[in-house]
């Protein structure tokens, strides 16, 4: 019992002085210092609203107005035209053609009106809700985005430093165990899609930028 109690001890302390070598390591100060040029937290938060038109800029934007729609009435426009044409004939039945043979009076037209007509109309009115002005439901619409502000900087929060997490443990991860670091990469690779789906590609454009910019 003892022997294994030794035995214990003995590997723990292999085990810390192994993670205390591999952080004094250059090469791993090197590529945990490189995360250092990868976008905050906070950059990749107001990426993810901005993409969602969930950003604060926009949001006040919004609820201004909604605010001032309450003040405009609701205008309706309507056109109309037409066209008429009108036939009149007069007929004597009196008199009859004076022309007529044999003595016969039959009616005859005395007088024939065509008359043609264009009409046209333009209509405007305009209705005022002065019950929005003292409360306009649009605006509640507009405030309850903050329950969509509040989900997304939750999701991105969490994929960005389970990213980070997992950039440092491959860092720190033993280089003959090729399982688990295969592993730990595909787990790596699905946060990275998972957060360039939430920011509109805003990591990969980052990187790419900055691989410009070298």
């Amino acid at each position: 019992m003892r022997i294994l109690f030794v035995i214990i001890m003995i590997s723990c302390t292999f085990q810390s002085l192994w993670a205390q070598r591999s952080l004094n390591d250059p090469n791993v100060r090197q590529a945990i210092n490189a995360l250092k040029s990868e976008p905050s937290i906070k950059e990749v938060q107001e990426a993810a609203l901005k993409f969602y038109h969930a950003d604060p800029d926009t949001v006040n934007s919004l609820r201004t107005r909604a605010q001032l729609k309450s003040l405009l009435p609701d205008v309706n426009v309507r056109f109309r035209t037409g066209n008429n044409r009108v036939y009149i004939d007069t007929f004597d039945y009196i008199t009859g053609d004076p022309n007529g043979l044999g003595g016969t009076q039959k009616p005859y037209i005395t007088q024939n009106d065509d008359s043609t007509g264009n009409a046209k109309e333009l209509e405007f009115s305009g209705a005022w809700s002065f019950s929005r002005l003292m409360f306009n439901p649009e605006v509640l619409d507009v405030s309850s985005m903050a329950a969509l502000q509040e989900g997304i900087l939750k999701e991105v929060t969490r994929l960005y430093y389970t990213r980070r997490r997992l950039q440092i443990d491959l860092i720190l991860s033993d280089p003959t165990d090729l399982e688990a670091i295969l592993s730990k990469e595909l787990r790596l690779e699905e946060v990275t899609a998972n957060l360039n789906a939430l920011t509109n590609n805003f990591l990969s454009n980052y990187q790419q930028s900055i691989m410009w910019n070298k």
